[in-house]
């Protein structure tokens, strides 16, 4: 009975440890996607920033980090596959210390001098001081952005002037962007800004869980051997042993030894 008890509770553990093992090999290839992700933004970034500038330095960090994570995670699926509990442990360091340098990417975050809408400021602002004389380059800003006047559609009124229809919501005589085009700018630079801090929340998150998923598997994987290391000295002696397995693959040859 307590042959049978230990038994169960042991295929409980190898199917556990099957599981998360396979589980934690999906959550690595997501990670790798990620991490090229990560270098691809990197490099489209790299060359659109000037040199010997915080941006310039932003996006060489992101490739070298990304190019650091798919290394890592080659040698954390090479312990995976391979069963050893040595590689699975120099993992869970590795994976600490890109949390940690991730961390510190994220509390310098840079966005692109794109994402600041330099040139979309400036043709807001040479648009809005031609407005008198051309008029029509403004209502076709604001119909493109929805937006109205350059704070709001009071502007129009402070310079005494008619306010267009390109300030009116599509299909209404009455409704009026309430938006002046340069909160219109500013909102749409923070949307950006949030989608990458939100991406980059997301990369930490999947490390967080592959942590977990790497800790309780080296647990897993030191009781398995645990177990069979107290299998193999029970063997009474003039029994020929057999000849230890390279990982934890062999369920017959644990269930039976114990």
């Amino acid at each position: 009975m307590k042959a049978t008890a230990a038994d169960c509770r042991i295929r409980k553990m190898i199917c556990c440890y099957t599981t998360i093992k396979y589980t934690g090999l999906l959550s690595n290839l997501l990670y790798m996607l990620l991490a090229i992700g990560v270098m691809a933004a990197g490099g489209l970034g790299l060359q659109m920033a000037q040199p010997n500038t915080p941006e310039h330095t932003y996006f060489v960090e992101s490739l070298v980090l990304g190019a650091t994570i798919c290394t890592i995670i080659i040698f954390g699926c090479y312990g995976l596959v391979s069963d050893l509990l040595s590689v699975n442990i120099i993992f869970t360091g590795f994976i600490l210390i890109v949390l940690g340098l991730e961390y510190l990417q994220l509390h310098n975050y840079q966005p692109h001098s794109r994402y600041k809408n330099t040139s979309q400021q400036l043709e807001l602002l040479t648009v809005w001081h031609k407005l008198e004389k051309q008029p029509e380059l403004m209502q076709q800003y604001e119909q493109q952005h929805h937006c109205c006047g350059y704070n709001n559609a009071s502007d129009y009124k402070a310079m005494q002037l008619p306010i267009p229809k390109s300030c009116y919501q599509p299909g209404s005589d009455e409704l009026l962007f309430t938006r002046g085009c340069q909160a219109t700018l500013k909102h749409g630079r923070s949307r950006i800004e949030q989608r990458d801090k939100l991406f980059m929340w997301c990369i930490i998150g999947l490390e967080i869980f592959i942590l977990v998923q790497t800790i309780v598997l080296s647990g897993l994987l030191y009781k398995l051997r645990r177990r069979e290391r107290l299998a193999r000295q029970q063997v009474p002696p003039g029994v020929r042993r057999e000849p230890r397995a390279n990982h934890v693959g062999s369920r017959t040859q644990l269930l039976d030894n114990v």
